[in-house]
């Protein structure tokens, strides 16, 4: 059978007033089993002193032992002398008559009666007797009283209990309440109050505040990448629309055709290469998996795949590379250094120098580059230089280098010399 839901409030309530009810009844057990020795050892202290007395007070007569006639007993005390065989042959102070059995020498408890027996010198015993009412009426009256502080502290524990529980789980209704406003609106912009002091529940606001804030980030971010790839798809797109609306506006010859498939085919190359910088620049969001990469051997591959289009193109890759490990990802590594290449190759000089040292990568070409004040605005997507328009390009080359460089916690620095320019990749020194 399922057992019915407890809230959490309920279950700390019950959880302190167990708690509470545990400590109570040990408590209240320990001072009564505490309170009930101390009381019989006083009695017994009293037992022990009467019959120090009365051993004192003892007279033999033809070899018969009795009482002084001298001796004063207390109230409520009875005492007796008993032969060797147990019969009573003198009696002082209250008189009893008990069935205590054979004499055994220390302390007992008979009926009522406590009882202290003292063999004596010449033979015989010596019994002194107390009543134990007083005791067990003592002892009635403080399980009583004990019985109801427990009950009284019970009732204010689960009192106590729940406006603990009330008050500590207050701030996490509050954060509950905020999360249900957030998720129900979608109002992300809003924030959870923060609870008061630095305790665990301050920690629990802050970090779901902070949890907020990075997730308003990570929309917006969604928000500005949606916006600003359905920006520049619309453009090629529309071109392409047209070309295929011209070409089927009437019948051409096949060399007309032909050309409207490879200006097609160019647009679509340029499109896919936009829509392939766009997928690579969302997917510096995710988080990153760093492991040991030797940098060289990635470079060098990177290099052999585009020595063709350099050589197409009229221009020279040189080659400078040293063994070196670094922790990033092998495809963001190779990433970085075709975006790098592709860089230097279009808009760079005609020598392009590849280098790889301890911890770093850098493309270098005989170019001037962008301009310094450019530099920071190309770190952004779809953002070009200057005068160069007339290049074909994404814009997004470099907004995914940096990217990457902020993944791995690397830093991504230009420099400018005479007729030179180059970027250096800078990694923090790992070993492989």
């Amino acid at each position: 059978m399922k057992l019915p839901a407890f809230s959490l409030r309920l279950k700390l309530t019950l959880g302190y007033a167990l708690i509470f009810i545990l400590a109570s009844v040990l408590g209240a057990v320990l001072i009564y089993l505490v309170a009930s020795t101390q009381l019989t050892r006083s009695l017994d202290a009293t037992l022990e002193e009467t019959a120090a007395v009365a051993l004192s007070n003892i007279e033999r007569e033809d070899g018969q032992a009795r009482f002084a006639a001298d001796l004063n007993v207390r109230n409520e005390l009875a005492l007796e002398l008993l032969n060797g065989q147990g019969q009573v042959t003198a009696r002082a102070g209250e008189q009893e008559d008990l069935k205590p059995g054979l004499p055994q020498p220390g302390f007992q408890t008979v009926q009522d009666w406590r009882l202290y027996t003292v063999p004596l010198a010449g033979g015989g015993w010596l019994r002194v007797m107390r009543p134990t009412e007083l005791l067990s009426g003592l002892l009635e009256t403080l399980a009583r009283i004990l019985v109801g502080a427990a009950l009284l502290m019970i009732v204010l524990s689960c009192l106590g209990g729940y406006l603990l529980a009330d008050r500590a789980l207050k701030p996490i209704d509050q954060v509950a309440l905020a999360a249900a406003s957030i998720a129900r609106r979608g109002s992300y912009r809003e924030r959870v109050p923060v609870a008061p002091g630095g305790d665990e529940l301050t920690r629990l606001s802050t970090t779901v505040n902070a949890m907020l804030d990075r997730l308003e980030g990570t929309i917006e971010h969604e928000k500005s990448f949606a916006r600003m790839a359905a920006h520049e798809l619309r453009t090629p797109l529309t071109t392409l629309a047209g070309r295929v609306e011209l070409l089927l506006d009437r019948p051409r010859d096949a060399a007309t055709y032909r050309a409207g498939l490879v200006q097609l085919q160019e647009r679509i190359a340029a499109l896919r290469s936009l829509s392939e910088g766009l997928l690579s620049l969302a997917r510096t969001d995710a988080p990153p998996t760093l492991e040991p990469v030797e940098l060289a051997g990635t470079v060098l591959a990177v290099a052999e795949d585009l020595r063709p289009e350099f050589r197409m193109a009229g221009k020279t890759l040189h080659l400078d590379v040293e063994e070196s490990w670094v922790r990033a990802e092998p495809e963001g590594v190779r990433r970085a250094t075709v975006n790098l290449l592709q860089n230097a190759l279009k808009y760079g000089g005609p020598q392009v120098t590849l280098r790889v040292r301890t911890g770093e990568l850098s493309v270098a070409d005989d170019g001037s580059g962008p301009t310094q004040v450019d530099w920071p605005r190309l770190l952004h997507p779809l953002e070009r230089g200057t005068g160069v328009q007339g290049i074909s390009g994404s814009g997004l080359g470099l907004a995914v280098v940096a990217a990457l460089a902020r993944r791995w916690e690397a830093e991504l620095r230009p420099a400018w010399s005479v007729q030179r320019f180059t970027v250096t990749l800078r990694f923090p020194v790992a070993t492989g």
